[in-house]
């Protein structure tokens, strides 16, 4: 390994240790003593390929089916603001390409630019509250296509119970030219023993099993990219995270902070929302289209080093 790559990587071993040692002296309570469990991610860099994606015509309704390719990277960098506050400040990039078979209107691709900016408090030792909004920027390669701004955001509140179980409650909001909706956020996550976690949360429970801390297997459901709506008008796109995958993923500490994980399963199937332009109730949909997915990605994960 050069010396450049050496530097950078301590750098950045560095930093991620700065960060937690900053929060572990603060009020904030993260509950992650009792489980071998990593916490979760503050940066990634992955690929992903369903075998099958949804596009939904807003015009005609027709659902168009296309084979997906992606590749994304992401990063949500913490600072406090005090004893109880901090604010969140990331970024995101992607870019998907489509195959298909309908010739009318061919294979594309879509890159993908988000902003991320969240906020969060500790209000008392049992309490925390969160939200977020991250404006995202679309463009296809079809002709005549256009920059196409969606808006996704939410408001969350955590209540700590014990050392081993805490509640969510909240909600996920998500407007584009094409769609609008609220996806409600309500669960529990149990951690029975230091390998086994059950996280309740709608609309993506999983069960966690991690027999060390190096090791992290994870078998439940996740945001899905693999739903999109697109307004032939002008050909403007726009992701739809009501959609879910379900799968299987397993993860391994490759050194210190930094994870690679491998996943595969079920992509593309459709969850509980509220359309907000309608104020109607829509009830989840396991599409028979859906179709395989498999996803490989490195992750960034702070926490204590075993």
């Amino acid at each position: 390994m050069s010396s450049a790559a050496c530097d950078a990587q301590n750098f950045v071993q560095d930093f991620v240790q700065d960060k937690v040692t900053a929060f572990e002296n603060s009020d904030f309570i993260f509950q992650r003593g009792v489980s071998n469990a990593p916490f979760i991610p503050i940066a990634y860099l992955g690929v992903r390929s369903y075998g099958e994606a949804q596009i939904d015509n807003t015009l005609t309704g027709r659902t168009l089916e296309y084979e997906q390719q992606a590749a994304s990277a992401a990063t949500g960098v913490p600072f406090l603001l005090g004893k109880r506050d901090a604010v969140v400040v990331g970024g995101y990039l992607s870019s998907s390409r489509f195959e298909t078979r309908d010739e009318a209107i061919g294979d594309f691709r879509v890159d993908t630019v988000g902003l991320p900016v969240g906020w969060a408090r500790q209000v008392n030792p049992q309490w925390q509250a969160a939200a977020f909004v991250m404006p995202l920027g679309h463009r296809s390669t079809q002709q005549d296509s256009d920059w196409t701004v969606q808006t996704m955001g939410g408001v969350f509140a955590r209540y700590t119970a014990n050392d081993k179980l805490w509640w969510a409650f909240g909600l996920f909001g998500d407007d584009s030219p094409n769609d609008s909706y609220v996806i409600p956020y309500l669960g529990a996550s149990w951690v029975i023993n230091p390998r086994w976690t059950i996280s309740a949360l709608m609309p993506w429970p999983a069960v966690l099993y991690a027999p060390t801390q190096d090791w992290l297997f994870r078998l439940g459901a996740s945001p899905s990219t693999a739903s999109w709506s697109l307004q032939p008008e002008d050909n403007s796109v726009a992701v739809s995270l009501d959609a879910w995958d379900f799968g299987l993923s397993i993860e391994r500490r490759v050194y210190k902070n930094l994870w690679l994980e491998a996943r595969s399963g079920v992509g593309g199937l459709r969850g509980l929302r509220l359309d907000s332009n309608s104020g109607t109730l829509e009830a989840p949909d396991i599409s028979v289209g859906a179709s395989g997915f498999f996803a490989l990605s490195l992750t960034v994960r702070p926490g204590l080093l075993p």
